[in-house]
């Protein structure tokens, strides 16, 4: 009997030892397959941030007042065209006043062809062709680009011509040589301030990325 309590004892004795050790389960705790349920549940969220789209009329209002009729042109040829940007136009527009400057000072009339309207390209053709006449030579360096601005735009939805008005404001050294090489007009050194007001057209309804020099005011 003494054996039999003694080994109950013992029993009791390690049950309470394995429950100090392992812990008791009880109605809060999960099993493991309600722990890979709460996985699948408890995932990252896919958050998919649509960019920003930058606003169309921000493209024409950074160049001209809202309320303009510039502006509205521009609506006008935005509709049309969907590729058309000012921004682009401007930035292009920049780009060609100084390799029209340049080309017209250094007699580059093929370079020219390319970039003017006959009319300003015969005008300009005549007085390059009159400084070799007389043997004058033009060194000239574009310096920089000061300030430019639209002036006005107009837009023909029957003949699809857009004619963009522009203020140029630069920086330019001239120099004008002799057939000897003398120095009749300039200096290296000198730097002159040039404006210039021009103006550019297209076709909107052709797919050609020039737009051409119409005039020089």
């Amino acid at each position: 009997m003494l054996q039999i309590f003694i080994l109950a004892a013992v029993a009791i004795f390690l049950f309470w030892r394995l429950r100090a050790v392992l812990g008791s389960r009880d109605g809060f705790e999960k099993n493991i397959k309600n722990v890979k349920t709460s996985k699948k549940l408890i995932k990252s969220p896919n958050i998919i941030e649509e960019p920003s789209k930058a606003d169309p009329d921000d493209d024409i209002f950074d160049y001209v007042e809202e309320n303009s009729r510039s502006a509205d042109v521009f609506k006008k040829m935005k509709e049309f065209d969907s590729d058309f940007s000012v921004n682009k136009f401007v930035s292009g527009a920049k780009m060609a006043y100084e390799i029209i400057i340049m080309a017209f000072e250094n007699g580059d009339t093929e370079k020219l062809g390319g970039l003017l309207e006959q009319k300003v390209l015969k005008s300009f053709k005549s007085v390059i062709e009159k400084r070799k006449k007389d043997g004058l030579v033009i060194e000239a360096k574009f310096i920089g680009m000061r300030d430019i601005r639209i002036i006005d735009a107009s837009f023909s939805e029957k003949t699809k011509i857009a004619d963009i008005t522009l203020s140029f404001k630069s920086e330019i050294s001239t120099v004008v040589k002799d057939a000897e090489g003398s120095v009749v007009e300039g200096h290296p050194d000198e730097i002159k301030k040039q404006k210039d007001t021009w103006v550019f057209t297209k076709d909107l309804s052709k797919k050609s990325p020039i737009w051409l020099l119409k005039s020089t005011l």
